[in-house]
């Protein structure tokens, strides 16, 4: 079973995220909020996760992008999924698959296709979005 840490702290939305990346094959770790993943991150290690899946607005505006420096700076190198409901503006699309990219963020998932338990994954690459899930290496 591969190993995944999903941030979020919203319960309803994380229960999906679980539910969904379960039927693919992975466990689940959740950290509620950022400075709690990276508690465990420093406890289990860097590669302890083969996926990371985090919601970007928790307990402030940019804590979910702090959250993914300092993963990034530790050596973290798992793919990671932005699930967030900012992202279902065009222009947030695009300004989020560039920015977010340099984090290791390899996918966005507006948050209303989480709802809907409908995912929709934009690649950062700007290709076509996926509507499974498929990391390729």
């Amino acid at each position: 079973m591969k190993e995944l840490l999903l941030v979020d702290d919203n319960d309803r939305y994380a229960r999906i995220l679980e539910n969904y990346f379960a039927k693919h094959g992975y466990r689940s770790t959740r950290a509620v909020y950022g400075h709690e993943a990276l508690r465990i991150i420093q406890e289990k290690g860097v590669d302890a996760f083969d996926l990371v899946v985090t919601d970007i607005t928790m307990e402030s505006q940019l804590a979910g992008i702090s959250m993914l420096r300092k993963m990034h700076a530790m050596g973290l190198r798992a793919p990671i999924i932005v699930a967030s409901t900012g992202f279902d503006v065009i222009l947030a699309k695009t300004l989020g698959r560039w920015w977010l990219r340099r984090y290791g963020v390899t996918f966005l998932v507006p948050k209303t296709t989480v709802l809907a338990e409908n995912l929709l994954f934009y690649p950062v690459d700007g290709s076509l979005p996926q509507s499974d899930f498929e990391v390729k290496k």
